[in-house]
């Protein structure tokens, strides 16, 4: 697998990347928005896995939403969290990986 890092316009390569294929996406991150999250799933993935931070207080501060985690196991994804998680890697499937910032904001813009 190729690996490339991507320090601007890294919406645009995560929307591209699964316009190329959808079999499966992979978000690790330390924070997951339900909009942005939203976004990627309307691509219909045939597999979805999120693992991001176990931390209660990004939650409750709304850095984080629980209502997107819920999204992904709608959708019969796979959830996983860690406590301390700062790595923010998204694979997709044969696509190469991508690195970049929170899984917040609109997906065109500088953070999905």
């Amino acid at each position: 697998m190729t690996l490339r890092l991507v320090d601007a316009g890294w919406g645009a390569e995560l929307i591209q990347a699964l316009q190329a294929d959808t079999s499966a996406l992979r978000l690790i991150s330390p924070f997951i928005k339900l909009g942005a999250l939203e976004r990627l799933l309307a691509f219909n993935p045939r597999s979805t896995q999120v693992i991001t931070r176990y931390n209660l207080d990004d939650f409750a501060s709304g850095v984080s939403d629980i209502a997107a985690l819920r999204r992904v196991l709608k959708a019969g994804g796979r959830v996983r969290g860690i406590r301390g998680l700062h790595a923010k890697v998204y694979p997709i499937s044969r696509v190469p990986d991508l690195l970049a910032g929170k899984l917040q904001g609109h997906p065109t813009h500088s953070a999905v």
